[in-house]
């Protein structure tokens, strides 16, 4: 919202920021409530939780910047 008013392009600008957070936890406050909840609850995972979360982060990086640069195209 706040850089709305400094771009023309808006669609470009709402698809960077879905797609921009991806592969890190501090990326969304939802992001981060499930760590603390799970490290609460699992202190001894919260390794492979970490591990889990970048791995499929990862993969639907990889699979949502081509179909957001094709988009672009179009």
């Amino acid at each position: 919202m706040l850089l709305a008013a400094f771009s023309q392009q808006s669609e470009a600008l709402l698809l960077g920021v879905n797609v921009g957070g991806l592969g890190t936890l501090i990326a969304s406050m939802a992001s981060v409530i499930s760590y603390k909840l799970f490290a609460e609850a699992y202190p001894a995972q919260v390794r492979h939780y970490l591990l889990m979360f970048l791995y499929y982060n990862v993969i639907g990086l990889f699979l949502l910047v081509p179909a957001v640069y094709f988009l672009m195209l179009y």
